[in-house]
This record gives C-alpha cells, sequence and structure tokens, in this order.
C-alpha cells in the first residue's frame, strides 16, 4: 500500500559508505525509518541527502507492507514541504534545532499508531522557530510543552506553593523530596510555565539560571521516562549561549 505522508526528520544515522537510515515522525504513519540508499553518493534523483536535515519538514511517498520483519522502509518521492532558511544559517536556532531533534529521538521511541496531537506539536514549533525572533528560553519552553503530549505535565494546581517535586509532578508547601526545587529556581520554572511561546521574549531569566533549568527539565524527563538519558547536544547549547 502506498501512503503520502507529512514527516518531520529527527535523526540519521550512516549506513554502510554511501548509504543513510533516517528516523522520521510521519502525521499518518508515526515514527518510521527509512533506508536511503546510496544517498550519499548519488547526485541524481528526486530525494536529497539536503531534505534529511535534522527537524527537517518533508513529505514522502512510502510502501508500506505487513510482512516488513527489518522495520525499513523506503522512499519512493520526497520534498521539502515547508523550507527551513534561517534555522541552519542561524547558530542558536540551529544548537536549538540540534537539541530539540535529540530530545524527540529519546522520547518517541517506538513504532506505533500516529499521534496527530504530538505531530501537531513538533510542527507548530519548528515553524515557530523559523519565523519569529529568537529566544534562548524556547527550548526550555518546548520541553515543558511537549512533557504534555508524552502525559507528565506539571500539575498547576498549588502553584502558589514555593516548591516544585519532579518526581509527582507537583508543587508543594514543604521541602520532602530530594528531587524538589524551590527558591528562584521555582520562580523561574513557574513563570516560563505561564509563559506562552510567543511571549517569551518578554520575560528575562539570567543565563545561570537557564542552566539550572536545563538540568532539572532533564532531570524532570529522567524521571518520567525510562531510558531518557543524557542529552549529549546541551554542551553545544552552553558554548553558545553563555
Amino acid at each position: 500500500m502506498l501512503v503520502e505522508t507529512n514527516a518531520i526528520v529527527l535523526s540519521t544515522l550512516k549506513y554502510g559508505d554511501s548509504s543513510l537510515i533516517a528516523r522520521c515522525y510521519c502525521k499518518e504513519l508515526g515514527l518510521k525509518s527509512f533506508l536511503l540508499k546510496g544517498i550519499l553518493s548519488s547526485k541524481k534523483g528526486n530525494i536529497k541527502k539536503s531534505f534529511f536535515q535534522p527537524m527537517s519538514i518533508i513529505q514522502l511517498i512510502t510502501q508500506i507492507k505487513n510482512d516488513n520483519r527489518i522495520g525499513l522502509y523506503y522512499i519512493k518521492e520526497a520534498r521539502i514541504h515547508y523550507p527551513l532558511i534561517e534555522i541552519p544559517s542561524d547558530i542558536k536556532k540551529n544548537a536549538v534545532v540540534l537539541f530539540i531533534s535529540e530530545v524527540l529521538t529519546k522520547t518517541i521511541t517506538e513504532d506505533g499508531a500516529p499521534n496527530l496531537p504530538l505531530y501537531h506539536f513538533i510542527e507548530k514549533n519548528v515553524i515557530y522557530l523559523e519565523e519569529k525572533v529568537f529566544s534562548p528560553l524556547f527550548h526550555l519552553k518546548f520541553m515543558i510543552e511537549l512533557s504534555q503530549n508524552l502525559g507528565f505535565y506539571p500539575n498547576q494546581t498549588g502553584i502558589e506553593e514555593p516548591f516544585f517535586d519532579l518526581e509527582s509532578g507537583c508543587f508543594s508547601g514543604f521541602s520532602s523530596s530530594k528531587y524538589q526545587i524551590g527558591g528562584d529556581l521555582a520562580l523561574a520554572f513557574k513563570k516560563l510555565l505561564n509563559t506562552r511561546f510567543e511571549l517569551l521574549n518578554e520575560i528575562r531569566i539570567p543565563n545561570p539560571l537557564r542552566i539550572e533549568l536545563l538540568n532539572v527539565l532533564i532531570d524532570y524527563f529522567n524521571l518520567h521516562l525510562q531510558g531518557f538519558g543524557k542529552i549529549k547536544s546541551v554542551d553545544i547549547l552552553h558554548e553558545i549561549f553563555r
């Protein structure tokens, strides 16, 4: 069966000398891995290596077979659905996209039924990052909102309380866990939680506090997602934003 779908490129892996395996989150199919045979050596054909940069939004046609035992699919046709111009050329936006693609690669790990709200969330915010003025808080807000699509969004009941418990995802009036944050860190977290993407440039959070917040959010994901682990691109973000 031939399926046409929009897809977001999460990551690529070199396969042999001239091929790539592209992991894409597809609007109609969910997570799928595609073998791009000979794409690194061929200068001909309609499927270009440039289509498969991190977080590229493409449209593809693939054939789905029920007896696919190796879990790799082939792309018959592909084209750019929404061109990214500023993200590849802006060092800060590009660093954030690399971070986001790594986070999504670690959170979307299994083939399954498509999740349209999750697909639309990712696509909408990649386009937002491309089109709007950059905010150094974007990746932090993205992680918070992504947690809603993954089922562990912070419970805002009692948000006026001074502590936030990463393990329970709830605010608390007293410190009773090693996974709690308080003080300026909790205040910054609340501020970010209550600010929409389009208003991020109206709030100020100092860089040292942003670094702490990022570490907190990575801990939060690790507590709620088995195997999430370390994010390698964090070091690139720290280098660019320092």
